[in-house]
């Protein structure tokens, strides 16, 4: 039995193949509801359920009081899956996002340090780290992460904490080289906000936050990262793979 196709499917599949098409490139908002919801002839509550399979594929980000902007779609995110050992932020982020400022310092053994490494170090580097995207020059950052390194591996690696590009290179790259294994913890955390040196990440109520254990063959993991990042600036890919016997 054949039926007429949903008013919503048809505007969406409309809307889908203009934005695919160019007709409204990546970055810009779609025209305003009043003016989509003349032109399909539909009521607003249809406009807004073909708006909302867009947002949920990915295709259009919506913005209270601002409108639907159509998303970006220059990322390949099949090849970003968190299957892969490497920087969280770069796999999971909608837009190239750069480390914008870093902070750190070294902490002392407190019961949280060895609630966080079973080891129990003498010592941690902690450390903040503010992400940008592209384009964004003021001091409100688009991501952030606290990090945890004990001290130990800090010498085990030479690395300076005297130069600060050799840290950022450590946390940001090489980690990733030596590390043999990241546990990744998925959550939503509510009203975020963390400040420091100017630099600010507020995002309203809620955001993911990406808890990264990294493990070099030892019980006790040689780095724990806590990503924050923001619903809409993200997209989180799992590969799963049946194993071969």
């Amino acid at each position: 039995m054949t039926q007429a196709q949903p008013k919503f499917l048809t505007i969406y599949n409309t809307l889908y193949e203009e934005i695919q098409m160019g007709k409204f490139p990546g970055g810009e908002s779609l025209p305003t509801e009043k003016v989509l919801c003349e032109s399909f002839g539909v009521s607003r509550m249809t406009l807004r359920q073909a708006i909302k399979l867009l947002t949920e594929d990915g295709v259009v980000e919506s913005i209270r009081g601002k409108g639907h902007f159509v998303v970006s779609q220059h990322r390949d995110h099949s090849t970003s899956s968190m299957a892969h050992l490497a920087h969280p932020l770069q796999q999971m982020s909608r837009e190239a996002m750069t480390l914008e400022a870093i902070h750190y310092r070294v902490d002392l053994e407190s019961e949280y340090t060895n609630h966080l490494f079973p080891n129990r170090p003498s010592a941690v580097v902690a450390m903040e780290r503010y992400y940008v995207c592209e384009g964004n020059a003021s001091k409100k950052t688009d991501a952030m992460c606290f990090t945890f390194i004990p001290i130990n591996v800090i010498d085990l690696y030479e690395v300076s904490t005297q130069d600060e590009t050799a840290v950022r290179a450590f946390v940001e790259e090489q980690i990733y080289q030596y590390a043999a294994q990241s546990d990744l913890k998925f959550s939503m955390t509510q009203k975020p906000h963390f400040a420091h040196d100017g630099y600010t990440f507020d995002v309203g109520d809620y955001c993911w936050l990406v808890v990264e254990t990294l493990y070099n063959g030892h019980e006790s993991p040689v780095m724990i990262n806590k990503w924050y990042v923001p619903n809409g600036q993200a997209d989180i890919n799992v590969t799963r793979m049946k194993e071969t016997t």
